[in-house]
């Protein structure tokens, strides 16, 4: 099954139905999930940093441990090591949280990153999108 990477701000949309692209990501995982030929994957970091985003805007860290806890159930969690992290730094990717996603998604062979930071991914080796047009690349696999 081809992975899809997921970046934190969709992890984001998805589990915060007031962000504006919600709808997107909800859409996005609904087809992933669906899918047969596709499964959506996220990082160990991404779990860490949504959490941290989240208990920030709802103040409520039990809500926030519940739904990323249900969340990780249904998706591909991965571990990031210590090779993606030295790969970004002689990344040419100018910001290194960036360069550590972009490797990692190399790393774990996935299809594409889904993310609403498509240019942050520029020199990525692996293709990054928004949500949108993830699902217009790939409506026959969803």
């Amino acid at each position: 099954m081809d992975r899809v990477l997921l970046d934190t701000n969709i992890v984001i949309d998805y589990l915060s139905a007031t962000r504006e692209r919600h709808d997107d990501a909800v859409l996005l995982l609904e087809g992933l999930f669906d899918s047969t030929r596709m499964e959506p994957c996220v990082l160990a970091s991404s779990i860490k940093d949504a959490y941290y985003v989240m208990c920030r805007h709802y103040g409520t860290e039990r809500l926030v441990r519940m739904r990323l806890e249900g969340f990780c159930e249904v998706v591909d969690v991965a571990d990031l090591d210590a090779s993606c992290v030295r790969a970004a730094f002689s990344s040419p990717e100018p910001d290194l949280e960036d360069a550590i996603v972009g490797e990692a998604a190399a790393e774990l062979g996935a299809l594409a990153i889904v993310t609403r930071d498509a240019r942050a991914y520029a020199s990525s080796s692996v293709p990054a999108m928004d949500a949108v047009e993830f699902r217009r690349r790939f409506a026959d696999a969803l």
